[in-house]
């Protein structure tokens, strides 16, 4: 977890790697998303997005595994809600061959389990390999519910473009995405997002920042969301409550924007920060 270290941009709709959605990310929240082509897969998947063949960590020998569409969940809020819809099996079942860690890793890493843990092997990216991982079992401080925010007003209350409703959920080292708005002809549109996370180390990327993988996509296509994918980021802190994710439109890039969320449950300048779904 990052401190609040530089000032929060403007913030735009879900990040991803189409060409057009990369010139408009930050200016899309009052617009339709430029449709990108998804090929949806099952987690764990590949983790070097489609680009190589090799070991990637999370990733079956033959590139399947059992279907996220369970509403029991993680763990990431003490129990069942409405708005989870996977299992830590669809991860933690996942068998690979581990590559050796490269001997320049920092010494410490958190291997704790705090909810879903994808195995970790070790990533190939873009045929570079990733052998470091300090947040094995996820990122303590991000787990649970992450409602999307006015980057401005900060207000959970505040009507949002498009009336759009987002919803961040941290399990583990595992993501979850849902989120939706209405079209230009007034029609309701939303997608699920599933993925897996681990945290890079200054020896093998100097941003150290956090490689976030898309491994399956559930919903409208036009949202820009598709698996597999790969993008790096972080989570900057501004208290207990608040938190702006910060990534690249790619694998360390091209940089996309800051986006705020609030913790569900908790109150931010009076007002309750609630699941937008419920």
């Amino acid at each position: 977890m990052q401190t609040l270290a530089k000032r929060w941009t403007d913030s735009s709709l879900s990040p991803r790697r189409c060409a057009a959605l990369r010139t408009a990310l930050v200016t899309a929240l009052v617009a339709s998303m430029t449709a990108c082509s998804p090929a949806a897969s099952t987690p764990p998947v590949t983790q070097d997005a489609g680009t190589d063949a090799g070991t990637d960590a999370g990733t079956a020998s033959d590139g399947t595994a059992s279907d996220a569409s369970s509403t029991d969940g993680g763990s990431a809020d003490g129990g069942a809600s409405a708005a989870k819809w996977w299992t830590c099996g669809d991860w933690e079942s996942a068998t690979g061959t581990k590559t050796p860690r490269l001997s320049g890793c920092e010494a410490t890493f958190d291997d704790g389990k705090y909810g879903c843990k994808a195995p970790w092997y070790g990533v190939k990216q873009a045929g570079t390999n990733y052998t470091c991982n300090s947040c094995r079992g996820g990122d303590p401080e991000m787990q649970g519910k992450w409602r999307f925010v006015d980057f401005t007003t900060e207000d959970p209350t505040a009507a949002l473009p498009n009336g759009r409703k987002e919803l961040l959920i941290v399990d583990g080292n595992t993501w979850h995405l849902r989120t939706g708005n209405t079209d230009a002809a007034g029609k309701w549109r939303e997608v699920k997002v599933d993925g897996w996370y681990w945290c890079s180390d200054a020896a093998e990327l100097k941003t150290k920042d956090n490689a976030f993988h898309v491994t399956k996509v559930d919903g409208d296509k036009d949202l820009g969301w598709f698996a597999p994918d790969i993008f790096t980021g972080h989570f900057l802190s501004s208290g207990p409550n608040l938190r702006a994710w910060g990534f690249f439109a790619d694998f360390n890039k091209t940089w996309a924007g800051d986006f705020k969320y609030c913790r569900v449950g908790s109150t931010i300048g009076g007002k309750a920060c609630t699941d937008p779904f419920l």
